[in-house]
């Protein structure tokens, strides 16, 4: 016997049926214009933003030609840096650095709508991808140099992929039919690996399971897409591991030991903190003064958890639609599947089973009329070879999983927050989660039209409040930059000009700067010893940069101190220079 899919098969729908599976152009503007609106907004930040934080500065140094390249940590990866490569040999200021991405964001936002957009009915992408792009953290990474946003996209477009390379069953599928979609789905995991090599592993081995252990999912194109997409884009690492890190095993070591030691660590609590606008909670100390940023983030496993539920009872053994369907009973005259999409449930399209529209509306399929309206779907939309409707659960279940698993290493094994990590799971809950809205939207609205109402206010508020600590972090940014900015042209007019070395607080960004090489005695980014420091500052200029008020250690007790500018948006800070650097 075979397993019935929890997607639509060729049988019923056609994969060449235009009006079957491509929703019309008027959708796809809706879906132009908020990607258009997403890219306008990191645009705007973009220029507004001087300088380059942390992180950035470390993946922008290493395709710089004209600074040295940062200490690149063990878990690191080097596809943000390939992405920068064709501006950054050419020019590195922020702002331009920084419009570049927003664009390539806003394209990338765009294709990934526009693959859901055949799995999901219209509107459910364009408000998970509202959703998605409303977020401060969304708005904050989408145009920075940092790989968590990519990795986000790129879990989108494997799960849609997957989805759609498994989309007919077994028996059914044409010779050559799903390649494109598995070739597209090796694609979009190689980008996850080259981004984040771990977060393409924990996307990977969800979708690989599934494809196992659902029967009508298994496919050999699907099967091998998976572990050779992996292979693909983490192979760079791996090789780098051994050429510099002393082996894949001592990387990975390096790597946990950085994150503070993988292990038992619930950081739930940490990350709702985090919320209230914070880049990185480490230790996460943060008083939690304002827990109503963090509502909607308790709020979002239980749309997750009620999409599955919704989905998984859309049809029920009576031969109907769920009770809140399509709109049961069907209107006088009205043929199923010719009104709207509800739900994204609509029956298949009465002409394309042969069936007689009049008699199947008047009649009912099975010959009696249910409780709700004809019985639906006929029996011949439930046999194993069939599809049960248009979409299936599929869609709902299948990024609810994935993002589960791409949340809870971050959530369980990391003993800090950092709101970015979780940016590739939020991409994919939110998909369910905006179906299960646009469910609620369609309950008979006489008794709950007031909810209704109450849901569209709930959801203004919630972006109101993003936008308020989008603002905020912006301007913190900001201040923080201009600061950087003050004492590199400080520091260059005390006579610290390359070649030249920065250690201590903000080295990175400092260093980077001058066209400085940032160097450490020690922690996990150690790249020089004291003694080698010391020698280093005989020859040529460099800067120990201290908080104020602790004294410089020991290889730099004779420095020369020099006092830098109030810096408002960071720590106050003092300096030390080699006798090399001379005004």
């Amino acid at each position: 016997m075979q397993q019935a899919s929890l997607l639509p098969g060729t049988s019923v729908l056609g994969t060449r049926t235009r009006t079957a599976h491509f929703a019309p152009v008027r959708d796809l503007r809706w879906l132009i214009a908020l990607a258009v609106l997403f890219t306008a907004a990191q645009l705007y930040l973009a220029v507004g933003t001087p300088g380059l934080g942390w992180d950035e500065t470390v993946y922008v140094s290493q395709v710089d030609p004209r600074a040295p390249a940062a200490f690149f940590s063990a878990p690191r990866a080097r596809g943000i840096t390939l992405l920068l490569a064709p501006v950054a040999v050419l020019t590195t200021p922020a702002p331009v650095l920084h419009c570049y991405l927003a664009v390539l964001s806003g394209a990338g936002f765009l294709l990934t709508l526009c693959l859901w957009r055949r799995l999901l009915p219209a509107p459910v992408p364009a408000l998970g991808g509202a959703l998605f792009a409303g977020l401060w953290i969304t708005l904050f990474y989408g145009p920075q140099a940092m790989p968590n946003l990519w990795t986000a996209y790129a879990a989108l477009v494997a799960t849609g992929c997957f989805l759609l390379a498994v989309r007919q069953p077994a028996a059914q599928l044409a010779p050559g039919a799903g390649r494109s979609a598995a070739v597209g789905l090796a694609v979009a995991v190689a980008v996850a690996g080259l981004m984040r090599p771990l977060d393409a592993v924990w996307l990977s081995l969800p979708l690989f399971a599934a494809a196992l252990c659902v029967p009508a999912w298994r496919r050999s194109t699907v099967l091998l897409a998976l572990p050779a997409g992996l292979v693909l884009g983490c192979a760079e690492w791996i090789v780098e591991a051994f050429t510099s890190y002393g082996g894949l095993l001592a990387r990975l070591r390096q790597a946990g030991e950085i994150q503070g030691g993988l292990g038992w660590h619930p950081s739930f609590g940490d990350h709702a903190r985090a919320l209230q606008g914070k880049t990185l909670c480490r230790p996460c100390d943060l008083a939690w003064d304002q827990p109503v940023t963090a509502v909607w983030w308790f709020a979002l496993p239980l749309a997750v958890a009620g999409a599955v539920w919704a989905a998984s009872r859309a049809h029920e053994p009576g031969g109907t639609l769920h009770r809140y369907g399509p709109v049961w009973p069907i209107p006088r005259g009205r043929a199923p599947g010719s009104g709207r999409r509800e739900l994204g449930l609509e029956p298949v399209r009465l002409g394309t089973l042969g069936l007689n529209p009049v008699r199947a509306v008047g009649l009912g399929l099975d010959g009696a009329m249910h409780r709700y309206g004809p019985a639906w779907p006929p029996s011949s939309l439930r046999d194993p070879g069939g599809a049960r409707h248009r979409y299936g659960p599929g869609p709902i279940a299948l990024p609810a999983l994935v993002g589960l698993c791409l949340a809870l290493p971050y959530l369980l094994m990391v003993d800090y927050a950092a709101p970015r990590f979780l940016l590739p799971a939020y991409a994919l809950l939110l998909m369910p989660a905006a179906w299960f809205l646009y469910w609620l939207t369609l309950l008979p609205r006489r008794r709950h039209g007031w909810a209704i109402a109450a849901l569209v206010l709930a959801l203004l508020a919630h972006e109101g409040m993003q936008l308020a600590i989008l603002y905020k972090m912006h301007r913190a940014t900001v201040r923080a930059q201009h600061d950087v900015g003050r004492i590199v042209g400080t520091l260059r007019t005390a006579g610290v000009r390359p070649p030249c070395a920065v250690s201590g607080e903000e080295a990175v960004r400092l260093a980077y700067g001058i066209h400085c090489a940032a160097r450490q005695p020690g922690g996990h980014d150690a790249s020089i010893s004291p003694a080698g420091l010391t020698r280093l500052g005989a020859r040529h200029p460099a800067a120990v940069v201290l908080a104020a008020g602790r004294k410089p250690p020991r290889y730099a007790r004779d420095w020369r101190p020099v006092r830098l500018p109030p810096t408002p948006g960071l720590k106050r800070l003092s300096a030390y220079l080699s006798p090399a650097a001379r005004p």
